[in-house]
């Protein structure tokens, strides 16, 4: 971030910075946004690889979506699931990366 990138005057973004970091905070909405990082799904496949049912996967497309972390097309009768954009893909990137490398410090 650049010296000139006043964030922390800016009322209104540091909030939106910190709503996004509280909606990742919930371990189910992060399952599905890095299932969502590695590929396009459609709730039934996020149903298998979250482990929760179609209802509650639902609800929390809604709340990634609310926020745009993420978007849909509809392809025929389905549903399809992406990340919103590069920005989402490299911020998740860049979190698993520090993750890791925090493993392997300890």
């Amino acid at each position: 971030m650049s010296q000139d990138n006043k964030l922390i005057d800016d009322d209104r973004l540091l909030q939106k910075v910190q709503k996004i970091f509280h909606i990742l905070s919930n371990e189910t909405r992060l399952r599905i946004i890095l299932s969502l990082d590695e590929q396009e799904m459609n709730v039934r496949q996020l149903e298998e690889a979250v482990g929760l049912s179609q209802s509650a996967i639902s609800h929390q497309l809604a709340i990634l979506r609310e926020c745009d972390l993420v978007n849909s097309e509809k392809i025929g009768k389905t549903r399809v699931y992406r990340l919103s954009d590069d920005h989402v893909r490299g911020m998740i990137d860049t979190l698993v990366i520090h993750s890791q490398e925090q493993d392997q410090q300890e």
